[in-house]
């Protein structure tokens, strides 16, 4: 009944559903070696990036967090606190840590070739994205990095992929070239393979990192390098690329396409051509 009567409750407005953090047994319900306690520059009515279903969610079900698929959607601070703070949800409201949330400034604006940190607007979920018009900086066009594109640079898809999409003012962030900030690319070195991931924070020596599957884990920042956005990388070009939840080598470049941030590959070898974003091609791991 109590299940139950928590389930109705939250769909009605004004009622706060906050996951059980003093539950029976040994669960713990932050697992990662990483401060929940992260400052952050928010306020109250702010658009947010946060697994703010699935982490609760997590919690109530006892679920083993760091295999728990985690995915970051877009919502709205409710209240800021230190270490934990309020966020909307469903017209209710729900606490999470600050470590997993990630704010967007109010007023950024972008220009082109900028990469940005945002959401897949016409669908859902976190995404990073090439500006490819900044006719409006505070509503610019860009080419999602994160989705599916096509392996042929000739495709007929490509047409409406490449014009972009609209992003609403304050539902954005802009990312700096190599800089430690939430939305960076990130590649790990763990067992003699690198890793790939997004910086989600960083405090102090360690980082928290949404991984393959939208999973979370904590590293040493010893450990962890960051992919730089505006790599010079040109067609002939030896380069380690995405596979899986890895970077691996072998790589060469056939095609780039700057505008929208996506490289086209090839296994030495190979006669295969595979569509990269900017995110999944690099060279600083030899």
């Amino acid at each position: 009944m109590i299940d139950y009567l928590r389930t109705i409750l939250c769909f009605m407005a004004f009622v706060i559903v906050t996951p059980s953090f003093s539950q029976d047994g040994d669960y713990n319900p932050w697992p990662w070696d990483f401060p929940q306690k992260v400052k952050l520059n928010m306020e109250e009515g702010q658009t947010v990036l946060s697994p703010f279903t699935y982490y609760p969610n997590s919690v109530e079900k006892r679920e083993e967090l760091r295999q728990s698929v985690l995915i970051f959607y877009d919502t709205t601070v409710k209240e800021l606190g230190e270490e934990k703070s309020m966020l909307n949800k469903y017209g209710g409201e729900v606490e999470i840590p600050n470590a997993l949330i990630i704010p967007l400034p109010k007023n950024a604006k972008a220009k082109k070739g900028d990469v940005v940190l945002t959401w897949w607007q016409s669908g859902s979920g976190l995404q990073r994205a090439v500006v490819v018009d900044d006719s409006n900086p505070l509503e610019p066009k860009a080419c999602y990095l994160d989705l599916g594109w096509p392996d042929s640079p000739d495709s007929p898809k490509l047409a409406e992929k490449r014009k972009g999409e609209a992003l609403a003012p304050g539902s954005f962030a802009v990312l700096k070239d190599g800089k430690w900030q939430s939305g960076a690319q990130v590649a790990i070195h763990k067992d003699k393979e690198w890793l790939k991931g997004m910086l989600i924070h960083l405090s102090g020596d360690k980082v928290l990192v949404l991984g393959f599957g939208s999973k979370i884990e904590a590293y040493d920042k010893a450990d962890v390098r960051i992919i730089p956005f505006k790599e010079k990388i040109k067609v002939g070009d030896k380069v380690w690329a995405s596979w899986v939840n890895t970077y691996r080598p072998g790589y060469v470049v056939t095609e780039v396409d700057k505008q929208t941030g996506h490289v086209y590959v090839k296994r030495e070898g190979g006669s295969g051509v595979e569509s990269k974003s900017i995110t999944e091609v690099t060279k600083i791991l030899e």
